[in-house]
């Protein structure tokens, strides 16, 4: 990979992130390398999504280094998507994402949207090339958020497109540590997040078999993936991102295809980041 992880502080709003985001931005670069390349003769149209897009650069906890993050990683590549598409919801992080860009003369065509991707979802839809036989669309979409906050409703319309996704489960920094609120009846969280109602019910009988919230919830929400039409391989292929501190799983990233090829991609890089541990 080139050295594009480390750069310099400019000044503008830079959110803070453990350590475990180098191992992070390290991954979906290489997907990214990967997959606009691979695809750059298939397609017409390669679009790259970013629905929690952050403010384009992030800060180390305790270290202060800066790191570039998804969106100007994405702008990196050597070969440019056709399209790129970020979506922040905070007015500082999105107003730090647009000038960074404007910073570094970026020509490749993009938009930018300020507001809550669950929200806006159709309006990200619009931006997206409509697909034709002499004009074909393919759409990678990176959903990057803190907790368990993108709702399944989002990725069901985004799904309407020729779209693969790259999702992070928040499942150590949220699901587990906010458990016992989410599974009361008037919390809908989860059942947002699954596009589920009938989830605790499940969840009851899998906790008396001792089976793990992460696991649980890691299944229930890629069998909803699948019933879009994605390939089931996706559960045995997620990678598990860990703190420093105690080696625990925070979050898993969890790719999701209708096409084998994405697979090939995603094992590439795979192989080359991670332990194969899934569910710790």
């Amino acid at each position: 990979m080139k050295n594009f992880l480390i750069v310099e502080d400019d000044e503008l709003a830079t959110p803070s992130v453990g350590p475990w985001a180098k191992t992070k931005y390290q991954i979906i670069y290489d997907y990214m390398v990967l997959f606009s390349s691979g695809m750059k003769k298939h397609w017409a149209n390669r679009i790259y999504i970013d629905i929690y897009a952050g403010a384009g650069k992030a800060k180390i906890e305790k270290t202060n280094e800066i790191l570039y993050s998804s969106p100007m990683l994405a702008l990196k590549v050597d070969d440019p998507f056709d399209k790129y598409i970020f979506c922040e919801k905070d007015k500082k992080l999105y107003q730090a994402l647009e000038q960074r860009i404007k910073n570094e003369h970026f020509e490749e065509s993009h938009v930018i949207f300020n507001g809550d991707c669950n929200e806006i979802a159709d309006t990200i839809l619009k931006e997206i090339p409509q697909h034709s036989r002499k004009n074909n669309v393919l759409s990678f979409c990176f959903v990057d958020p803190f907790s368990l906050k993108i709702e399944f409703e989002t990725i069901k319309k985004l799904s309407t497109k020729f779209m693969d996704f790259l999702v992070l489960l928040a499942f150590g920094m949220d699901g587990k540590r906010n458990i016992t609120h989410y599974v009361k009846d008037n919390n809908k969280r989860i059942d947002k997040f699954l596009g589920l109602e009938d989830w605790r019910s499940r969840w009851e009988i899998a906790n008396k078999k001792h089976i793990n919230l992460v696991e649980f919830l890691a299944k229930e929400f890629t069998q909803q993936m699948v019933n879009l039409g994605y390939l089931e391989e996706a559960i045995d292929n997620f990678i598990a991102i860990h703190s420093d501190e105690r080696n625990l799983p925070l979050y898993y990233l969890a790719f999701y295809s209708r096409n084998k090829i994405g697979y090939d991609f995603w094992n590439k890089v795979k192989m080359r980041n991670t332990d194969p541990t899934l569910f710790d």
